[in-house]
């Protein structure tokens, strides 16, 4: 599969997934999961979990005056808001994850695809090898959401801009970087001082 295919075929399924969130839900929703990872932690198998936190569940991991964390209840509001360990953990969207499926495809089309032999042969080519097909999902990712923003897609379906996360299940510099280039300007501003803060 071409990168232009991919790109075009991935994107209508992400817009396609937005679409199909419940309205009665919109209003509370106040973010959008994008959350990259690995199947089997094999870099020839990424994947990318469409999802999305809401205002009450927020609230509900947030703790009350004097109340000590305790699972489901983050050390404080902000990080019942921002960490993704506190969200739904819903899943609007799953893309990749099994073999023979169009991010397969992709990746055995990119430059970087290697074997399991080559693994044996030569682990350290290999591991960078895997690192630039991570890359180089995580940048169609990225491009995913700018143009949700630039094309009106998130504005139309929850009558307002919010920030799309695009993160691993660690927070670190490169998340909030990913975050900033995948938001219009200063839209994930809180989120990114978060992280910041820790």
């Amino acid at each position: 599969m071409t990168d232009i295919k991919f790109i075009q075929d991935t994107y209508e399924k992400i817009k396609k997934a937005i679409f199909q969130i419940d309205n009665e839900i919109v209003p509370e929703i106040y973010i959008l999961s994008f959350y990259v990872h690995n199947d089997d932690d094999d870099p020839r198998q990424p994947m990318l979990t469409v999802g999305y936190n809401t205002i009450e569940r927020w609230h509900s991991c947030s703790p009350t005056p004097g109340q000590e964390p305790k699972w489901p209840i983050a050390s404080d509001g902000d990080e019942a808001k921002w960490n993704f360990a506190f969200w739904l953990q819903n899943e609007a969207l799953i893309i990749g994850g099994y073999d023979f499926d169009p991010v397969s495809e992709w990746v055995k089309n990119t430059p970087y695809y290697y074997s399991d032999e080559q693994v044996e042969d030569d682990f350290d080519t290999t591991d960078l090898m895997g690192q630039k097909i991570k890359d180089k999902f995580i940048e169609i990712v990225i491009s995913h959401a700018r143009k949700l923003h630039s094309d009106g897609v998130i504005t139309v379906k929850f009558g307002k801009d919010i920030p799309i996360i695009v993160h691993e299940l660690e927070y670190y510099d490169k998340p909030v970087l990913w975050t900033n280039q995948a938001n219009p300007d200063g839209l994930a501003k809180e989120f990114e001082n978060w992280v910041a803060s820790f």
